[in-house]
């Protein structure tokens, strides 16, 4: 894999599994307004053909009206749209929804509750005889992985995650080169939810679909797709593979938005920085002097020996892990460039037993901080 450039602002980057040459939907410079409110500006977005880009962002960021000017909904005031060979959006362009070969799956299905799975799946394939459109139902039965028998039940006869999967069949159904997905685990259970999100994406992947997800759930972007996208006020701050976009986000605001982020202040000298928990690595430094050093929770280790010593607070325990807050102490060998008093910050363990209130627990960090812009 060829990792893209981690700000994608401005001009369209390097995907983050390839070049922009392979992109199968492509967008240039897309600006689009809402009751004379600019929503969009100058948004620049590749995705590989068979991939899965998840966009991710606050409520109000711009995320569905960036799913809508791709689906034809909304017209975008400037900017290009491409989508294969397809030059679907351009100045003079406008390719109408209905003739842009794309599936769009919404949070509730939006499924024909007086249909049957089977004519809600069989819908807009009215072209086809009756033969071939139940050899294409019983095709996309089978693709979700649901019972032929399946066709002739109503929707309200399904579990939630069942009928996703109806919505997703039907998208699915006049095979569109790409499929745009608004939401559609969120008003799934939890576990419901995961089951669901796994299923749908083995479903896109063995149907070979490019698609683009939105959502406002972090893990869900990182887990789902090959690429997350981060939005934030009508642009795209950050752009690039899920591993990228989490261990080396871009700024403050990308890294505090997708996960728990230990930011502390630092001395930056060569490819080593100086702070209350020791020295340590960055990756091509850019910089040198006082900066922001940003850390995952899952970095900071309590072990049996370490000259970083700090003191639990309290935790919250979660099963599998807890959250626990610790006031760090002073080292003997602490950089007199940092002053200013010792943070609290919050580390994940999973044995609850070390980390009880008023412990003395020894510290190290695994793996590289960031310094932040």
């Amino acid at each position: 894999m060829t990792a893209r450039n981690l700000g994608s602002t401005g001009a369209v980057a390097t995907l983050a599994t390839g070049s922009v040459s392979e992109a199968h939907l492509l967008l240039s410079d897309v600006t689009a307004s809402y009751s004379g409110h600019e929503v969009l500006h100058g948004v620049d977005l590749a995705v590989r053909r068979g991939g899965i880009t998840a966009v991710v962002g606050t409520s109000g960021s711009g995320k569905t009206t960036l799913l809508r000017v791709i689906a034809g909904f909304t017209r975008p005031d400037a900017g290009e749209v491409r989508l294969g060979d397809v030059q679907v959006v351009a100045p003079g362009v406008w390719l109408p929804a209905h003739r842009r070969s794309i599936g769009y799956v919404t949070q509730d299905g939006g499924l024909f509750p007086h249909l049957t799975v089977g004519r809600n799946i069989a819908f807009g394939l009215d072209h086809l005889p009756r033969g071939a459109r139940r050899e294409r139902v019983s095709e996309l039965l089978d693709l979700v992985a649901l019972p032929h028998e399946f066709a002739d039940r109503r929707p309200d006869q399904l579990s939630g995650g069942q009928q996703q999967r109806v919505a997703i069949a039907r998208a699915l159904a006049r095979e569109p080169e790409l499929m745009l997905l608004d939401e559609p685990f969120s008003a799934l259970d939890t576990g419901l939810r995961a089951a669901t999100r796994q299923a749908v994406s083995e479903i896109l992947d063995r149907a070979g679909t490019t698609a683009v997800l939105v959502t406002h759930d972090q893990p869900e972007a990182l887990s789902f797709a090959d690429q997350v996208a981060v939005m934030r006020d009508g642009e795209l701050v950050q752009t690039g593979h899920p591993f990228v976009v989490y261990t080396r986000p871009v700024d403050r605001g990308v890294a505090e938005f997708l996960g728990e982020a230990i930011v502390l202040d630092a001395w930056l000298d060569g490819s080593l920085a100086s702070c209350a928990l020791g020295l340590v690595p960055v990756r091509n430094p850019p910089v040198r002097g006082r900066v922001q050093l940003m850390l995952r929770p899952e970095q900071v280790q309590i072990v049996a020996d370490s000259p970083v010593h700090a003191v639990v607070e309290d935790g919250i325990y979660f099963g599998a892990e807890s959250a626990v807050r610790i006031h760090l102490e002073p080292r003997a060998d602490a950089d007199p460039r940092l002053s200013g008093e010792l943070p609290t910050i919050t580390i994940r363990h999973w044995n609850a037993a070390l980390a009880k209130p008023g412990r003395r627990v020894a510290l190290r960090i695994v793996g590289e901080g960031v310094v932040l812009q």
